[in-house]
């Protein structure tokens, strides 16, 4: 499998925060396009590594993991929470509730925002489910 070691605020693997995203077309994957916000942005999804990197401009501007996140040798994606904490050496700056369906049944996920680290963490019954992370 194809290793995706977090760099906070630099990289994921070898996708490279602003770095032109078609750099990374070879890679199979798929485009979902929003217009419906302010901001119109891509989603480049690629199904076979768990990731989504949403994009601007063309530039990458976060990316989601949902399958594994390597950081201090440790994946992220399934780590309990408690633990997360005690390598991470920070505290969030903010969380919250939000509310999804996930495979029809719906989750109440604690979102938890490291601005230092450029990290969102999704929790779901203690344990990491996401990790987005951004550069700024």
């Amino acid at each position: 499998m194809y290793n995706i070691t977090l760099i906070p605020k630099i990289s994921v693997g070898n996708f490279i925060f602003g770095d032109n995203i078609s750099n990374y077309l070879y890679i199979p994957h798929r485009v979902v396009h929003h217009d419906e916000d302010e901001l119109p942005y891509d989603s480049y999804i690629f199904d076979e590594l768990g990731i989504t990197i949403w994009v601007e401009d063309h530039k990458i501007e976060s990316i989601s993991c949902i399958i594994e996140c390597i950081w201090g040798n440790k994946n992220l994606v399934r780590m309990c929470f408690d633990d997360f904490l005690s390598i991470c050496n920070n505290k969030p700056n903010k969380t919250e509730s939000i509310y999804l369906l996930v495979n029809g049944r719906g989750q109440n996920q604690i979102v938890h925002d490291f601005d230092e680290l450029g990290l969102q963490i999704w929790v779901w019954r203690k344990k990491i489910v996401t990790v987005i992370a951004y550069k700024e």
